[in-house]
């Protein structure tokens, strides 16, 4: 781990070793996803990680209540340090596999997080509540300014209503809901 920290009592905090893999927690992006994360994810729900990275969004999900967690990416090495990092917090509710995106998820899910980028995020948009109960929380970031729009227009189209935005430095993420 990079460094030591003392975590408050009402702290939820992640060891985490990206190792060649994206997400140390630092970017806007993985920021403003586990913000709505934290927000939105309702305990004991199946939920979903796609391009997991360092795992550390699949393992916020776990250490905030979720009853299971896949965690999906489509780098081998990806998945291999999101294995690590699982075992390193104490998590065993998160199952790490390799994925094209969402081709290897198992089932229905109530919630669905996914920090990648727009291009991606709107290729997903068509067939990623097929994966989700109605009602369920799809939570996306990735996303600059120029795309954000765009974004909301697809999966709105998509059966899903907006439920919140936030942004940083010009990265938005987005919590849908499936309509």
């Amino acid at each position: 781990m990079w460094e030591e920290y003392e975590a408050e009592a009402d702290e939820v905090t992640v060891k985490m070793d990206p190792g060649m893999a994206f997400g140390t927690g630092t970017h806007e992006t993985t920021a403003l996803c586990a913000e709505m994360i934290e927000k939105y994810m309702p305990k004991g729900v199946r939920a979903l990680d796609v391009g997991t990275g360092s795992g550390i969004l699949a393992i916020l999900e776990s250490k905030l209540g979720a009853g299971a967690v896949e965690a999906l990416d489509i780098d081998h090495n990806a998945v291999k340090v999101a294995k690590e990092n699982c075992e390193a917090n104490g998590v065993s509710n998160v199952v790490c596999k390799q994925s094209d995106l969402i081709a290897e998820a198992q089932g229905i899910y109530g919630f669905i997080s996914a920090n990648i980028v727009a291009d991606i995020i709107i290729r997903m948009a068509g067939n990623v509540g097929d994966y989700m109960v109605p009602g369920g929380i799809l939570v996306v970031s990735g996303i600059i300014e120029p795309q954000a729009e765009q974004v909301i227009s697809v999966f709105k189209s998509s059966g899903f209503a907006l439920k919140d935005k936030i942004d940083k430095n010009d990265w938005n993420a987005f919590a849908f809901v499936k309509l």
